[in-house]
């Protein structure tokens, strides 16, 4: 008979409970609470613990992030002078291979300067023929291919 009269009670205060609680006008409830004074009882450190930043990092969507960032904006805040100032410019010589880099240069500077020379001279070649030709044409009333020296003959 406890029991029942235990459960009986149990039931009565929870149907009470679901009265009250659909009677109160949370606005005004939430109106009249100190926040501050709620999150003075809060343990921050507990709070962010519990947080698990790699699912957060994963719902981030850095795209939209990058979109809205104004990067004029940002480089103007950056200041060029302090960044060169800090580069060990003995140290960057030092790791870089100047002797390979002055053999490339050299090489490639090396083959255009064959590929333009002889650029030239077959463009010099083109207007000796062509007056080797005028010349001729003069002296034997027809135009003829120059011959060249020391060619095969045919057989």
């Amino acid at each position: 008979m406890a029991e029942q009269m235990e459960s009986v009670a149990q039931g009565v205060a929870q149907r009470v409970i679901d009265l009250v609680i659909e009677a109160l006008d949370m606005n005004a409830l939430i109106a009249r609470i100190d926040l501050n004074v709620v999150l003075g009882r809060v343990d921050l450190n507990q709070v962010v613990d519990r947080v698990d930043l790699n699912e957060v990092l994963d719902r981030v969507d850095l795209n939209q992030i990058l979109d809205r960032l104004d990067v004029n904006r940002l480089m103007a805040r950056v200041d060029v002078n302090q960044i060169v100032s800090q580069i060990d410019v003995e140290a960057l010589v030092k790791n870089t291979d100047l002797g390979a880099l002055v053999a490339s240069s050299t090489s490639s500077m090396a083959t255009e300067a064959v590929d333009l020379g002889r650029s030239h001279a077959v463009s010099m070649d083109d207007n000796i023929a062509r007056w080797m030709s005028r010349i001729r044409r003069n002296h034997k009333g027809q135009a003829e291919p120059p011959e060249l020296p020391n060619a095969p003959e045919e057989s």
